[in-house]
């Protein structure tokens, strides 16, 4: 099967969600100030996430650094190398998938 084909292609006309003759008549309706909280609490937890993600990536960089410095491949000398950085591990946060 092609991606597309047209023998089950369905031409559809436009619909509400993607009519864009009535942006202009449309254009002028306010936002309620419940909509403007929740857009700003949205980007308030995108922006968040993505500082947290930057964080996580350049903690993992720093890991990896100590970690490559490891003379050998066993767990205990990486660990011990870990430990000796700085790092601090909860033992009731680590968990194994």
């Amino acid at each position: 099967m092609k991606a597309y084909d047209p023998v089950i292609a369905v031409n559809v006309g436009q619909n509400q969600l993607s009519d864009n003759s009535r942006a202009k008549s449309c254009a002028d309706i306010p936002y309620t100030p419940e909509e403007d909280a929740e857009f700003a609490r949205i980007e308030r937890n995108q922006q968040m996430s993505e500082f947290a993600r930057i964080e996580r990536n350049q903690e993992i960089a720093l890991l990896a650094n100590v970690i490559r410095t490891s003379p050998t491949t066993s767990a205990e000398a990486i660990a011990e190398r870990v430990l000796d950085a700085g790092y601090q591990f909860s033992g009731s946060a680590v968990r194994f998938k």
